[in-house]
């Protein structure tokens, strides 16, 4: 006979749980969720919190280690409600890292779904728009890129895709003509023709590299090219779902394309930087 894995006692021939224990169990969990996001959205208090899950989790057999996941994905959540409408204000994010703190929440365990880093592209983009240069970003080791005195790094793209439009001319509607027999073993060609010739435009990949963004400059740095675009010589900006395309100020220039992953974020970033 088997044994509940909530309980711990008989739970029936070939059978591993109470139907009972298995819905106070995702009960539990509803109950720790609902809890942080009113406990961090400030309708609910802070300070009651950890004894509150703790009571919940003991008569909900919800572990130690459960416990602890449901906290960040509770965090999470709540990062997505804070950012409905798209900012971030400095007492919802006081509010989270204090969650943070309080539970000895990692890095690691926040941003495994990315929270931690949307928490921090919004308190960036809030420095932004208040006219503060964002410190928010380190590193380990140096960058691959020159950076000019004044300069200050906002945010850093690695891996990122640098595209360029190419002009490729076709012929279209050609000929390869008649050959003619005009002696032994010597012919005449005539009537061929190439066509019609057509330019298009293709989108290709130019190099894959680092993109970082200053308060002063867009910079591209891969094995094959590197570029600087200073914002002052960029015309117009065009946004798309997984990068940010620029127009330089030359009478020649086409689109330059650097494809991060996170195209609004781009987007709002190096436009509003560039009226800093």
């Amino acid at each position: 006979m088997g044994a509940c894995k909530y309980c711990g006692k008989p739970a029936g021939f070939l059978r591993s749980k109470h139907a009972e224990c298995a819905q106070q169990f995702e009960n539990g969990k509803r109950e720790i969720l609902d809890a942080i996001s009113q406990a961090v959205t400030g309708s609910g208090a802070l300070d009651g919190l950890p004894a509150h899950i703790t009571s919940t989790a003991q008569r909900s057999y919800i572990a130690d280690t459960e416990r602890h996941g449901l906290l960040a994905r509770g965090w999470a959540d709540t990062v997505d409600k804070f950012l409905e409408d798209g900012v971030l204000d400095e007492s919802e994010e006081k509010r989270l890292m204090e969650l943070k703190e309080r539970f000895s929440l990692s890095q690691a365990e926040l941003d495994s779904a990315g929270a931690l880093t949307k928490v921090t592209k919004a308190a960036v983009l809030r420095d932004v728009l208040s006219g503060v240069i964002p410190k928010r970003m380190t590193f380990d080791g140096g960058l691959p890129i020159n950076l000019q005195k004044g300069e200050q790094i906002v945010w850093v793209f690695p891996n990122a895709d640098y595209l360029e439009d190419k002009t490729r001319r076709q012929y279209v509607g050609g000929s390869q003509g008649v050959s003619v027999r005009v002696m032994k073993g010597v012919y005449y060609r005539v009537g061929a023709f190439k066509g019609e010739a057509i330019d298009r435009t293709v989108r290709v990949r130019v190099d894959t590299g680092l993109v970082a963004i200053t308060n002063k400059h867009i910079y591209f740095a891969g094995p094959a090219k590197s570029l600087r675009l200073p914002f002052a010589k960029i015309v117009s900006f065009q946004p798309f779902n997984d990068g940010v395309g620029v127009i330089r100020d030359a009478a020649s220039a086409k689109p330059q394309i650097f494809v991060t992953g996170d195209g609004w974020f781009t987007y709002n970033l190096v436009t509003n930087l560039a009226q800093m």
